[in-house]
């Protein structure tokens, strides 16, 4: 039985704020097999890891991204929202996030509302190889990534796809994603008989259903419960070795 890759959602998000330097390094700590985080672009055309459109929720200022220079979001403070101890944390740029992550742990890069070329040539400068995925809930931009990355490695969820044959026709994805609602066994195995890889995201604390994952044999779980799979993961796996069947 392989061991399921843990994708943390937005970083260490349960233990320190939400897409910023703090939160990957507590991630990489905690051992990820890859980090996932979002990427809007300002109004001069600089690259930041954030999930929301506006700055409110996660930093001391307002405003939407799109509308903001960079001097303006890189005076603000995306940690003390979430704890005192973390006051001063940046809303970090892109190419800093990149070389800070590179040769460390992989990534999964959600692109909110950014330019595709100018995401897919960062990626591309720091050389993450095989280590990286990109997805966007934005049509435009994943038509945009299939043909100016074709190569490059793409997920599609099931409810934005419509269906498998649509994620590997219409979308080429080579990622299929499900959600805590619609990811079945039989599904799965679908996805795995085409050759796709399968992700599932999930913001609850399911440990029913971390144990099935885990006996389904998921490929990657994107999610903000990660010790709780971990430990989830690791008592199946041990029931599966004292069942006597070989891993």
């Amino acid at each position: 039985m392989k061991p399921v890759q843990l994708v943390y959602h937005r970083g260490d998000n349960t233990n320190a704020p939400e897409n910023t330097f703090a939160s990957a390094e507590s991630a990489i700590s905690a051992g990820a097999d890859y980090i996932e985080f979002d990427v809007h672009e300002s109004a001069d055309g600089i690259l930041y890891v954030i999930h929301d459109e506006t700055v409110d929720r996660t930093t001391d200022g307002t405003g939407t991204i799109a509308s903001m220079t960079s001097a303006e979001i890189d005076r603000l403070d995306a940690g003390a929202w979430f704890d005192p101890t973390f006051a001063g944390e940046p809303v970090p740029r892109l190419d800093d996030f990149l070389r800070r992550l590179k040769g460390r742990i992989g990534i999964y890069c959600e692109i909110k509302q950014a330019n595709a070329q100018k995401v897919v040539d960062m990626l591309d400068a720091f050389a993450f190889g095989d280590d990286v995925f990109v997805s966007s809930f934005s049509a435009d931009i994943r038509n945009d990534l299939r043909r100016i990355a074709p190569d490059l490695k793409r997920n599609v969820q099931l409810h934005v796809a419509g269906s498998l044959e649509q994620a590997i026709h219409h979308e080429q994805a080579h990622i299929f994603e499900f959600l805590e609602d619609n990811v079945t066994r039989d599904g799965i195995q679908a996805a795995r008989n085409r050759g796709m890889k399968t992700m599932v995201f999930i913001d609850t604390p399911n440990a029913e259903l971390f144990a099935r994952l885990v006996e389904w044999q998921i490929d990657y779980v994107n999610l903000d419960f990660t010790a709780l799979f971990r430990a989830v993961q690791h008592e199946v796996m041990l029931g599966f070795d004292d069942a006597g069947m070989a891993c």
